[in-house]
């Protein structure tokens, strides 16, 4: 039996569902299947296939594949996926994202082990567990952390919203593709009735929908505000504004309001 390095705490998994997908896979799992690789040489764009060298990308697609999960091919990529989750938060098999340049752009990705420690493909040790936050490295040039492991989105953070601006020649199928979402939920997060879309468009990419965290309306009556109703209902203006795509303060009597929970 292998002998590990680390103990590992267990993480909830998300149940994947498609042919050639693996069910129930768990942060354990992942790390489990990733120190099998421990002390591969790291190599600048490795193939995603081989097992022979990896760089940090490569690595992580090869580990997370293994169990039925799909990430895109760049760490910059793989950051744009799954539900952010701050630090505190933080479970076996999220995976950590980092800007070693301090240019703006995300360049390394690792998985997290537990007790501050990350398992990834490192250019001077090849794949190996590391101080996930060094106050003398990699804690400077931390930048957010993903789970694609969970189905279901923390109560206590936020889905991560992006916003694609359509360029010329772009379809809803095109940014779907390009973002791992679907035409369908594109629609739904930006209340589209038709796939017509227009350039200089911008369009929510990801995360969820408005309109889907409303389970209650509010009829407008005579004398009612949005502060009124805002108070009422424990929201704020702002709100009640985006989830019912208000442009301005203006309401009127008869109007039915999505409330957001």
């Amino acid at each position: 039996m292998k002998k590990k390095l680390l103990p590992i705490a267990l993480a909830t998994g998300i149940m994947f569902s498609g042919a050639g997908q693996a069910f129930g896979a768990t942060g354990s799992d992942i790390i489990d299947t990733g120190d099998n690789y421990l002390g591969t040489p790291y190599q600048y764009g490795a193939p995603v296939g081989s097992t022979s060298s990896f760089d940090c990308s490569s690595y992580t697609v090869t580990v997370f594949k293994k169990h039925g999960i799909t990430l895109p091919r760049t760490s910059s990529a793989q950051a744009n996926v799954g539900t952010t989750v701050s630090k505190s938060n933080l479970k076996v098999g999220d995976l950590l994202f980092y800007d070693t340049n301090f240019n703006g752009v995300i360049n390394h990705v690792a998985i997290y082990a537990g007790n501050g420690k990350m398992l990834g493909a490192q250019s001077s040790t090849g794949v190996a567990f590391t101080d996930a936050f060094s106050p003398y490295y990699w804690g400077d040039r931390f930048v957010k952390a993903k789970r694609v492991l969970k189905s279901e989105v923390p109560k206590s953070e936020t889905p991560d919203i992006s916003v694609h601006t359509v360029q010329s020649g772009d379809t809803l199928w095109d940014i779907s593709m390009k973002y791992n979402t679907s035409v369908s939920k594109l629609k739904s997060l930006n209340n589209l009735s038709s796939n017509t879309i227009y350039v200089g468009q911008k369009l929510k990419v990801s995360g969820t929908s408005s309109t889907s965290t409303s389970s209650k309306t509010h009829t407008v009556k005579p004398g009612d505000t949005l502060w009124d109703i805002s108070i009422k209902y424990g929201t704020t203006v702002s709100k009640l504004k985006e989830v019912n795509n208000l442009s301005s303060n203006t309401i009127y009597p008869g109007q039915t309001f999505k409330i957001p929970n």
